[in-house]
Order: structure tokens, then C-alpha cells, then sequence
């Protein structure tokens, strides 16, 4: 799943994929700098409650997702 978020001319991603080895999940956020960070989760739970929290988080602070 990925989703983009717009501010001011700048991109930032967020992508959530399955780990590569093992049942867990990954999810990237990539700046508009382009520099990232993994947050690696085992339960889909956490992974659920993370996401949204970074949602909010983003939607607070301006970012937006962008019209199609």
C-alpha cells in the first residue's frame, strides 16, 4: 500500500509491504529530502494503530493527500 502526502510543492511517501522474510509487515516513510526510515511491525494491529497515528500526525502539521 502506498500513500502520498503534499506540502507546499514537496512529497512525502509512505509505503506499507510485507517484510521480505518472516510474517511481519515494514513501513517506509520517505521525506521530500529523500532520506527514509523503516518501522518493522509483527502484529497488524500495531501496524494499524502506527499508521494512523502518522496520518493524523501528517494531515496536522499541512500535509495533504493530493487530488487525482
Amino acid at each position: 500500500m502506498l500513500w502520498i502526502f503534499e506540502r507546499k510543492g514537496e512529497k512525502m511517501r509512505c509505503e506499507i509491504r510485507r517484510e521480505g522474510v518472516g510474517a511481519g509487515f515494514e513501513m517506509i516513510v520517505t521525506s521530500p529530502d529523500g532520506s527514509q526510515r523503516m518501522e518493522r511491525f509483527e502484529e497488524t494491529g500495531d501496524l494499524i494503530k502506527r499508521t494512523l497515528d502518522l496520518q493524523r500526525e501528517l494531515l496536522e502539521t499541512g500535509w495533504r493527500q493530493p487530488k487525482p
